[in-house]
């Protein structure tokens, strides 16, 4: 229990839920940053059924990118569709999704997807991370979302072209989304140290499920610093967060309470995007494009009383080293994204 928010065990936030039937898709994806370079990888192993009236067979899928601030260009991706007979799970037991010859359970991922290759281990969290009022858990969502494993260490390797890449320590965040109907409209930040202090971190969320109507946007801030942990995603906090877009990469959340101020703001170069299109079991389409070396800022302001001026307690600044995703109905300009239907950019 955290702040009145139930939360499940790392193994029971990432328990598979789809089983077989039409119209569901359901998501594990791992994001890894590498402690001494501005680079990161983010692997995403997936199920998809489209609904009774679409067409279309169920399928699994790989995805994965590799980023690289420094590299030109500074971001490779692509994906593996699969048919459903390749993906594999047992309802019993610890957690694990086969996918093909690729795995991810509740203390490893390995596969391969393109020129992309990993095996990688981790000590799990001992349960999710509260990350949203405890309303939504009991609500029944078309989309839901356990933070399954946060603030993890890998070990292991990753591989670009057949060049591995060593990691000890290396910084990671594992999360599990599954449903019926994607959400139209998400940002998300996610930064697992800072430069000032190394044991700092923050996750931001912005969701908008429908555009034509539903519940309004929900809002989320959380860092942990120095100061403590700052925990802006229950009721009624989540009452006086705002999202801000500032530029087509460019974000700012803004948490405010009656003597403390939370702001996050983040940004990504356009160049540094693995874009996807994603599919809803409905047939609509969505455009997603992510950048794992995005750069953050996080102010923490305090103030004496509500009617005095605003102080800047604490700075943080990380450079090339976060997670932001852009995820609505339309493209960002200038981005390419791979089709629905196809394992990687199309050629020029």
């Amino acid at each position: 229990m955290v702040d009145g928010r139930t939360v499940r065990s790392s193994q029971e936030g990432n328990r598979v839920r789809w089983r077989g039937e039409a119209g569901f898709f359901e998501i594990w994806f791992l994001v890894v940053f590498d402690p001494s370079a501005p680079r990161a990888w983010w692997l995403r192993y997936t199920t998809f059924a489209p609904a009774p009236d679409q067409p279309g067979a169920p399928r699994a899928t790989l995805w994965a990118a590799a980023f690289d601030a420094r590299a030109t260009p500074p971001t490779r991706a692509g994906k593996r569709i699969l048919p459903a007979a390749d993906y594999r799970t047992s309802r019993e037991g610890p957690f694990a999704v086969c996918l093909a010859d690729a795995e991810i359970t509740n203390a490893s991922a390995r596969g391969t997807c393109g020129r992309i290759a990993w095996d990688l281990r981790y000590i799990p969290a001992a349960h999710e991370a509260a990350r949203a009022p405890g309303l939504l858990h009991r609500l029944p969502l078309p989309t839901n979302v356990s933070h399954a494993n946060d603030g993890l260490r890998a070990e292991g390797w990753v591989a670009l072209d057949g060049v591995r890449i060593a990691l000890d320590g290396a910084p990671a965040v594992q999360k599990h989304i599954w449903g019926t109907r994607r959400v139209e409209d998400l940002a998300w930040l996610y930064c697992p140290t800072f430069a000032d202090d190394a044991h700092a971190r923050l996750e931001a969320t912005w969701v908008h499920v429908r555009r034509d109507g539903g519940p309004p946007a929900l809002t989320t801030l959380w860092a942990a610093t120095r100061g403590g942990v700052h925990d802006r995603c229950g009721l009624p906090a989540v009452l006086g967060n705002r999202l801000e877009r500032l530029g087509p990469t460019r974000l700012r959340w803004t948490s405010t309470g009656p003597r403390q101020r939370l702001v996050a703001t983040a940004w990504s170069e356009p160049s540094t995007l693995a874009a996807w299109v994603y599919r809803d079991p409905s047939g609509f389409d969505l455009h997603v494009a992510q950048s794992d070396v995005a750069s953050c800022t996080l102010e923490v302001e305090t103030r004496a009383h509500p009617l005095a001026a605003w102080r800047t307690a604490t700075r943080l600044e990380r450079h090339g080293g976060a997670a932001l995703e852009f995820h609505g109905p339309e493209p960002l300009p200038g981005v390419a994204y791979i089709p629905w239907d196809a394992e990687a950019l199309p050629q020029a």
